[in-house]
């Protein structure tokens, strides 16, 4: 039998839809989780996180980006990919995200209660970040961590960042906070499997939880 995980839950903070897919397939929780199946750079989570929420969809802040292909929330940055659909075959249309976005609000405010939630309860929490662009420093990852900490005060959590390449500044994270590495796979949104299972495979609990 395989060893279990070292934590209770574990929660995608982005980059896409690659580490949804994922913590999904290898944790076999597919529990909506509020940054799931997003397209998002990781200051638009530590600004979500440390606004509780409050900037992400607010009415008239929602637009059509990229021809049509998605809504940008310029409150928060953060590209819906998913949660908007166009009324008829093409782009979407500012009426089809005016219209649709009571709803998308509704939904996103049950997940944000389900974050505050997690956070609140005794369980040890497991925060993925996918830098699939290898955009973020060690900097970055201790800033996301202060913000949890200052958010939800008691909260037992850890942080794993995932990039493509190692870290120049990896030296530098807390233990609390732990890297790995996993390649891009031409052509496949998904990912590669097998690296994603050695990434939990080489999780260290001592460096998790110290």
């Amino acid at each position: 039998m395989p060893a279990p995980h070292p934590f209770d839950s574990c929660v995608g903070l982005g980059y896409h839809c690659e580490v949804t897919h994922q913590l999904r397939r290898v944790t076999g929780d597919e529990r909506a989780a509020f940054f799931d199946w997003l397209d998002l750079e990781l200051a638009s989570v530590v600004e979500a996180i440390d606004t509780d929420f409050r900037e992400v969809l607010r009415p008239g802040a929602v637009e059509p980006f990229s021809d049509g292909l998605c809504a940008l929330d310029r409150g928060s940055d953060i590209r819906f990919f998913h949660d908007f659909a166009p009324g008829e075959p093409g782009r979407l249309t500012r009426e089809d995200i005016e219209e649709q976005l009571p709803a998308v609000r509704a939904k996103f405010r049950h997940l944000a209660d389900r974050f505050r939630a997690r956070a609140a309860s005794s369980a040890r929490v497991l925060y993925i970040h996918h830098d699939a662009f290898d955009e973020s420093a060690a900097d970055d990852l201790r800033r996301l961590r202060a913000t949890l900490a200052a958010a939800h005060p008691g909260h037992r959590f850890a942080l794993l960042w995932v990039r493509r390449t190692p870290p120049t500044d990896g030296a530098a994270l807390p233990p609390g906070i732990a890297w790995d590495t996993t390649p891009l796979v031409p052509g496949r949104w998904e990912g590669d499997d097998s690296a994603w299972d050695d990434v939990f495979d080489r999780l260290d609990p001592a460096r998790l939880w110290p």
